[in-house]
């Protein structure tokens, strides 16, 4: 929302101003690992506090910057702040909820379309890019300093068996290979959701206030997709969203009518549903001594490729916005569910860890 204002302010071009969106991937991708391996270490509360002041105070800071350089030397840090906050997180619910983390975990990840709406909202009122940066860099460390402060630190010392990621062989071994298999289709599938579908609407002469109707259902098919996963299994409840995808996908590549389009947009949002447990899995299928580094690991190639989903988009279809989200959304649910079979294969077979 605020990069053309960005671009003029630079005197650069938007694309320059886009850039940051990968290096803010690449700074989660290498925080997830280092702040999860931390808080295998130390704990998961004081690495919260941390992750979610850097997160702040680098947005806080955007808005005193002079050059596009410092922009991209603080996206790096709010990518790793906000990436290793979700990232000891989802570890901390399976450990503080036990059997309900399936649920709570969904509504927890389907906050992604929540806070995009509250972008949009907060944009509306503070829509100079200095202010919007400043009000978005200080509600985020007021609330989510003051949220954290009220969690229970969920690590037992005595419990720990401290053997470290040598554990990460045998049945965790293939373990990470599924859950990162479907990591790597859930972020590269919702992230050009989020991020490219408005342009889309704009290139195809729609009205962009589809996509809060878009963003509410994906919103709701996250929540019902976690609830799923507790109900019937995390593997089979991905197998069915992920083909899911891959059909409305085809449908979406070759819808031709306006209403054809948005429908099709409808139930690719709803086929995103199952990136709402994939924390939570990945979490509670790893001993506690390494269960935010295994779990960051398992994040660290999604977080890389979907900062670039969105070129993704772009190359692999260039004449159509609309049929590049399609044939991405294809590829990435086939590998999800190359993920939730070889998971379901390993449970089958494998006996030992």
């Amino acid at each position: 929302m605020v990069m053309k204002q960005i671009s003029d302010s630079f005197h650069i071009s938007v694309f320059a101003v886009f850039l940051s969106i990968p290096v803010d991937f690449i700074g989660g991708a290498i925080g997830g690992i280092l702040f999860g391996y931390l808080a295998d270490k130390y704990g998961r509360k004081p690495l919260l506090l941390a992750s979610v002041l850097i997160f702040g105070i680098a947005s806080l800071l955007a808005a005193f910057t002079s050059s596009v350089f410092e922009i991209y030397i603080l996206w790096f840090f709010v990518g790793l702040g906000v990436n290793s906050q979700n990232g000891i997180s989802y570890p901390l619910i399976v450990e503080t909820l036990k059997k309900s983390s399936g649920t709570i975990g969904g509504i927890m990840q389907s906050f992604y379309f929540l806070g995009f709406l509250l972008d949009s909202v907060a944009y509306m009122i503070f829509n100079q890019w200095r202010i919007y940066f400043i009000a978005v860099g200080l509600i985020s460390i007021i609330i989510s300093f003051l949220s954290t402060i009220l969690i229970k630190e969920t690590l037992k010392k005595r419990n720990i068996i401290r053997k470290g990621i040598s554990q990460l062989k045998g049945k965790l071994a293939l373990y990470t290979i599924a859950f990162s298999s479907v990591v790597v289709g859930a972020f590269v599938f919702s992230v050009p959701l989020m991020g490219v579908v408005s342009t889309a609407l704009v290139e195809m002469k729609l009205n962009t206030i589809y996509i809060t109707i878009f963003s509410f259902i994906g919103f709701v098919a996250f929540i019902l997709a976690g609830y799923l996963s507790v109900k019937i299994g995390r593997a089979l409840t991905t197998v069915i969203f992920t083909s899911m995808g891959v059909i409305f996908s085809f449908f979406l590549l070759f819808a031709n009518s306006n209403e054809l389009i948005i429908i099709a947009f409808i139930l690719v949002y709803i086929s995103s549903g199952y990136f709402s447990f994939t924390r939570v899995w990945s979490s509670e299928n790893y001993p506690p001594d390494i269960r935010a580094t295994a779990t960051n690991i398992v994040f660290f190639t999604g977080r890389l490729l979907a900062g670039f989903s969105p070129i993704f988009v772009s190359i692999i279809y260039p004449e159509s916005l609309k049929n590049g989200i399609a044939l991405i959304g294809i590829i990435a649910s086939i590998i999800a569910i190359f993920g939730a079979i070889l998971f379901l294969i390993t449970n089958k077979f494998f006996k030992y860890k």
